[in-house]
């Protein structure tokens, strides 16, 4: 009976517990709000999902500051995110992260309002509490941690997107709202947006600011004024946001990034002082490494010699071999600080030559190496560090467009500056006696060998697995690490995995082929059609040419198969063989002109490379001085030059434009006396060239557009004559190719087929680099293939009236030449326009602005397409046509976006569609569609205010099912009601 008792006792006891947790459930669901389900709910988030994607942040931001990889020969950026390589880093855990705050928001957040005591008065508080959009008191975090998650994986769009949202989430908590302010305009600034992020800096000054948030603040701050160089500024607020830097690795690189700035902007006792920071808080060896590099720099300038020495000994020490391109580029920059530009380059040709990496490091001493040869005016060792240089450095230093601007000059003037240089040694070795000649062949053979045996010690170095693991062994706990880091990557790596590699095989491309587009045919700098014009003929031809060379080729064979070599003829096959072997004198002495034969050849290839690098130096470099030193040098040495009317020319242009006056007319008088025929002298010699000169530009752009008008109204004798007037007024004037072309244009359409192909390959010849060279072989093409009207006539049309390709037989589509009607599909907006009608990186950072501000929730992908004379920018994805229509009729009312539209053609069109009018339809088919079907003009009223899909945020993803913890597993486990 006792024992009766007690088993009904407990039985009570469960079912009363289990009644109890019932009811706690039910009142503590997301559906209701109440201190209690408000409580519960906040702790369920935090440390569930929440706690999960939080340590999976945490590691993620370890390994990005332990992997990162900085420049140290530039200022390094205050986050680590400013690195490019590094936002790549850890992305697994803040994917990670992201997932796990989506499915805490998801899961636990609560909406419902809660009941509320009608008897009890509402205060102002009670109000603002009551209007708040989210009441789980814990989810904010959740928020936080998305958005710094996205940020670390260098998705700033989307990072901003969420920041925005949280401050329309959170409006009642001004400290949140400040606080996410900031954290939006970090990305702002990481996008380069700076007036926006400076504003959202200024809002949220304006409200109650939190004492707490004055550190990020100024870390913001000085992340903006950084990228501004607004270095006094940055450096105030750095110091500032180091305050509150707890962690050693971080603080270490904002010591380190101080005392570059105050390097930078002169202060060197300050900048000694902070390297000296980094070096006593221990930090890993290449931030010591580096910190003790620039702290030698940052010594006094009187101590120079002992800065250098130093950092020697630091070249020495088998622990920085792998920073040998970082030690001699300090040493050449503290002989630059002196003047010493010869000591300068020999440092940074040190630095080029001992250098183990393909990375930023060398491409950053390459550039400076090219800058001190630039102002040397040796343009030849320049283009090799430039062309060297270009594809080691970024598209987004500081200085990838000087470079890439050099880079393209240089590989201009490289034929000639190079005929120059190499006729200018052969002459000077054809001036000195035999005995001086051979040893200095001799002296330059043994340097050759000299270096061939330093290339071979380097690279049996680098294949010794025993002479790395020695160096390895040398280069303390960090190298060790770096080397075990390195040897644990697969040992076969896909070419385009590896970026050194890349590099390498880039700057060699360049080196040979130059600058080329990615496209077909990139071999020919001149591609237009028009080099099929006499194609079969030069095919049969061609073809006639090699089948004769083979027929020799192979009579030589047979009469030579089984003949014995004679004597001499050995003789002869080896002197060939030596005059190729760079290791013998005969190599050296083939091309010396020693005859008056070869002085003549010499002079001929040395004249011709003066003239062309003179004029790249006048119009290319603006390198006046040089430019006017090699024409006198023309002038002076080679008085029969056949061009001598150019070089007159060009000299009275030279002395015009550095103010001269008495030179160019000296010269502007020896052209038209001595070469009354030449164009350039009978156009300097016309009473009215300064006025043409100066106002020239404006009457051919106005002359111009009258007789595209008249080419357009079918005045084609008025566009001829126009052509032939402007022709003599203003033969070398910008427009000369196009009114060629439309001249070409209108012999066609008077019938005279002849004419206008000669035209079309005068016009390819002479400017082909004009924009209508390429449109010219489209013409071309399109005639060979019948495209004619009826008499005879061309097919001209409106450019949107273009097809914009021709339908393939073996195309689904090209059965089905009709657009669509559907409209629950996806939609893209589209801005067309005409090729360099606009700028594009300025269009697209309006549209960017525009969505970020217009619409913050929903994330939309805004890319490029490249047409056959037409451009556009499209937006997508719009879920259906309603939806692309509310954003271009949103869009439209804009005033400041429809301001900056204007001229251009603003539409929407279904995926589908779009397909049709890239294979074969032209827009003006589209928009007669469009206009009979849909509401392109916008007629259609909608409210500014009435609420969209647009409006709304992007669907959370459902709750993945883990194994490692879901909300019933915590109920069983961590109950502690």
């Amino acid at each position: 009976m006792p024992f009766l008792c007690l088993v009904l006792k407990r039985l009570i006891y469960i079912v009363c517990g289990s009644l109890t947790l019932f009811v706690l459930l039910v009142a503590c669901s997301t559906h209701k709000n109440t201190p209690l389900s408000r409580s519960v709910q906040g702790f369920k988030a935090r440390y569930n999902t929440y706690f999960n994607g939080n340590e999976a942040y945490k590691e993620g931001r370890q390994l990005q500051e332990q992997g990162n990889k900085d420049n140290f020969t530039e200022l390094i950026p205050l986050y680590v995110t400013g690195n490019k390589g590094t936002v790549k880093i850890g992305s697994g855990n803040f994917d990670r992260a992201v997932e796990k705050s989506q499915k805490t928001i998801k899961t636990h957040s609560i909406t419902v309002r809660p009941e509320w005591n009608k008897s009890r008065p509402k205060t102002a508080k009670d109000r603002i509490w009551l209007s708040q959009k989210e009441y789980n008191p814990f989810l904010w975090r959740a928020w936080f941690l998305m958005g710094e998650a996205q940020f670390r994986k260098g998705e700033y769009m989307e990072a901003a997107s969420t920041f925005a949202y949280i401050q329309r989430l959170y409006f009642s908590k001004p400290n949140l709202v400040a606080r996410a302010r900031l954290l939006e305009a970090r990305c702002y600034a990481e996008m380069e947006w700076f007036y926006d992020a400076e504003d959202l800096i200024t809002r949220a000054q304006r409200d109650s600011f939190p004492s707490n948030l004055e550190p990020l603040k100024a870390s913001v701050l000085a992340d903006i004024q950084l990228r501004q160089k607004q270095y006094p500024e940055a450096i105030l607020n750095i110091e500032k946001a180091l305050k509150a830097e707890l962690r050693s690795l971080p603080k270490a690189r904002m010591y380190l990034l101080l005392g570059q700035l105050y390097h930078r902007i002169g202060h060197d006792p300050e900048a000694y002082r902070y390297f000296k920071k980094v070096i006593r808080m221990n930090p890993p060896y290449e931030l010591e490494f580096n910190a003790r590099i620039q702290m030698s720099e940052a010594m006094s300038k009187n101590q120079s010699k002992q800065m250098i020495r130093k950092l020697k000994m630091m070249a020495k020490n088998p622990k920085n071999k792998e920073y040998l391109d970082q030690v001699y580029y300090a040493i050449g920059n503290i002989y630059v600080s002196k003047g010493d530009t010869t000591h300068a380059i020999w440092a940074y040709k040190d630095g080029v030559e001992k250098s183990t990496r393909n990375g930023i490091e060398k491409g950053v001493v390459l550039l400076h190496l090219g800058q001190l040869y630039w102002g040397r005016e040796k343009f030849v060792d320049a283009q090799r560090c430039y062309s060297q240089a270009f594809g080691l450095l970024d598209k987004d230093h500081d200085s990838y467009k000087e470079v890439d601007e050099r880079s393209k000059i240089l590989d201009e003037l490289l034929p000639f500056a190079s005929a120059v240089e190499l006729q200018d040694s052969l002459q000077m070795m054809a001036r000195l006696d035999s005995v001086t000649r051979m040893e200095k062949i001799k002296k330059t053979i043994e340097e050759l060998k000299k270096k061939e045996k330093e290339e071979e010690k380097k690279s049996a170095e680098a294949n010794n697995p025993q002479t790395n693991r020695g160096n390895q062994q040398q280069g303390g706990a960090n190298a060790r690490q770096n080397a075990a880091n390195r040897n644990a990557q697969p040992a076969a790596v896909w070419y385009f995995y590896n970026p050194t590699a890349v590099a390498a095989g880039k700057s060699e491309f360049e080196r040979k082929w130059g600058k080329r587009e990615l496209t077909d045919d990139w071999r020919r700098n001149n591609k237009t059609v028009l080099n099929d014009f006499n194609e079969e003929e030069l095919s049969d031809s061609l073809k006639a040419v090699q089948d004769s060379i083979a027929a020799v080729e192979d009579s030589i064979y047979q009469a030579n198969k089984g003949k014995k070599q004679t004597r001499a003829e050995k003789d002869s096959i080896k002197q060939e063989e030596y005059a190729n072997d760079p290791h013998r004198p005969e190599y050296y002495l083939k091309d010396i002109p020693f005859t008056e034969e070869q002085m003549a050849a010499s002079n001929a290839a040395l004249v011709e490379g003066l003239y062309g690098s003179a004029i790249i130096y006048k119009d290319r470099m603006d390198n006046f001085p040089l430019a006017e030193r090699t024409f006198q040098r023309i002038l002076l040495n080679f008085p029969d030059f056949q061009q001598m009317d150019e070089v007159y020319y060009n000299m009275f242009q030279l002395y015009s434009r550095i103010g001269r006056k008495d030179d160019a007319e000296d010269y502007k008088q020896r052209l038209i006396a001595e070469y009354p025929d030449n164009e350039h002298g009978k156009l300097i010699s016309d009473p009215n060239f300064e006025f043409k000169g100066r106002y020239g530009k404006q009457i051919e752009d106005s002359v111009y557009q009258d007789t595209y008008d008249a080419f357009k109204f079918s005045d084609y004798q008025t566009v001829l004559r126009n052509s032939q007037e402007m022709a003599q007024e203003y033969p070398e004037g910008a427009n000369r190719a196009r009114f060629m072309f439309l001249e070409a244009l209108s012999k066609l359409e008077m019938g005279d087929r002849e004419h206008f192909m000669a035209d079309l390959r005068t016009i390819v010849e002479k400017y082909p680099q004009s924009s209508v060279s390429e449109l010219a072989g489209l013409y071309v093409k399109g005639l060979k293939e019948g495209r004619l009207l009826q008499g005879g006539k061309f097919e001209m049309g409106s450019i949107w009236e273009r097809r914009r390709g021709l339908f393939d037989d073996a195309d689904s589509l090209a059965n089905d030449s009709t657009f669509s009607l559907e409209k629950n599909t996806n939609f893209v907006f589209v801005i067309a326009y005409e090729r360099d009608a606009v700028d594009e990186n300025q269009l697209l950072y309006e549209l960017a602005r525009y969505n970020f501000t217009a619409f913050t929730v929903r994330n939309f992908d805004i890319s490029s397409e490249k047409g056959d004379g037409i451009d556009m920018m499209q937006v997508r994805t719009f879920l259906s046509y309603d939806e692309a229509y509310i954003y271009l009729h949103r869009l439209l009312n804009n005033d400041d976006m429809a301001f900056k539209l204007q001229g251009l053609k603003c539409f929407i069109i279904s995926e589908e569609n779009l397909k049709k009018l890239m294979k074969g339809l032209s827009f003006a088919d589209y928009f007669d569609f469009y206009d009979e079907h849909f509401d392109r003009v916008g007629s259609l009223r909608i409210s500014e205010d009435a609420p969209s899909s647009l409006d709304e945020p992007t669907e959370l993803p459902e709750p993945v099912e883990e194994e490692e913890m879901d909300d019933e597993d915590w109920e069983d486990d961590n109950y502690i009601f």
